[in-house]
């Protein structure tokens, strides 16, 4: 089973474009799937929007009363992932924004890596047969600031693009880390969640691979959220608070 995990706050212009993508490229991938929306209180048609996708394809919605941040909303999708999977050496966990920044395009490949032994696939920007269009170069040089840091603080092998929030992991792998981390598995609220999973999973040392992503920044409607100094120091903030990762065992 594949699960994508999809935390969305006032996302209506492109939920259902995302989760029909998602319906077409999984016709390439010969694997059961299910499409976890959490509308993390969404003042728009967001939640609304992706029941009504259950006509064409599986849907799962879980909805916050208000908004929480991205920090709960991922921590929840994560606990659903494994509460669900019956077999968490097979199955997998896909993160992917709702605002269709990242093209699911990517996922038959991440789920091949996978089924080859990997335990953790980002979809780096950072690859050199990777596709991006339209980054600003406010977010280019905080990302490349941000990644730099990381790397040289807490190195985790494999990895070079710290910050793409498009990942696939082996269930197993986030099973291990809920165990260990329990409730404190995602501590912040902001966009840094996902890069503290990232680091709390490598913790225990999993195979990491990394392919090309396929991004666009301008097909969303609305304006970025990232208030980017803001961002930079919260992700920054993460190598006081998390394990660090050493480079080998």
């Amino acid at each position: 089973m594949v699960y994508f995990l999809i935390p969305a706050w006032n996302e209506e212009d492109t939920i259902g474009l995302l989760l029909y993508k998602i319906r077409e490229v999984m016709k390439d991938v010969r694997r059961e799937y299910l499409a976890v929306v959490l509308d993390d209180g969404s003042k728009d048609a967001t939640g609304r929007i992706a029941e009504r996708y259950r006509r064409f394809l599986p849907v799962k919605v879980l909805r916050h009363a208000e908004n929480r941040g991205l920090g709960p909303s991922l921590d929840r999708l994560v606990r659903e992932a494994a509460r669900l999977s019956r077999y968490p050496e097979r199955d997998i966990a896909i993160t992917i924004e709702a605002d269709f920044s990242y093209s699911p395009d990517s996922v038959p490949e991440m789920v091949q890596e996978i089924e080859a032994g990997a335990d953790v696939v980002v979809a780096a920007r950072t690859h050199p047969e990777s596709e991006v269009d339209e980054v600003p170069w406010s977010r280019r040089s905080s990302a490349r600031l941000v990644s730099t840091v990381l790397r040289a603080v807490m190195p985790v092998p494999g990895v070079a693009d710290y910050l793409s929030t498009f990942r696939a992991y082996r269930i197993g792998s986030l099973k291990r880390a809920l165990e260990t981390y329990q409730e404190s598995l995602i501590t912040t609220r902001d966009a840094s969640a996902n890069v503290e999973l990232l680091l709390r999973v490598a913790r225990f040392h999993p195979t990491f691979v990394e392919v090309p992503a396929r991004c666009r920044f301008d097909i969303r409607p609305r304006p970025s959220r990232h208030r980017w100094g803001k961002t930079v120091r919260s992700h920054l903030s993460l190598t006081g608070r998390v394990d660090r990762v050493a480079a080998a065992g």
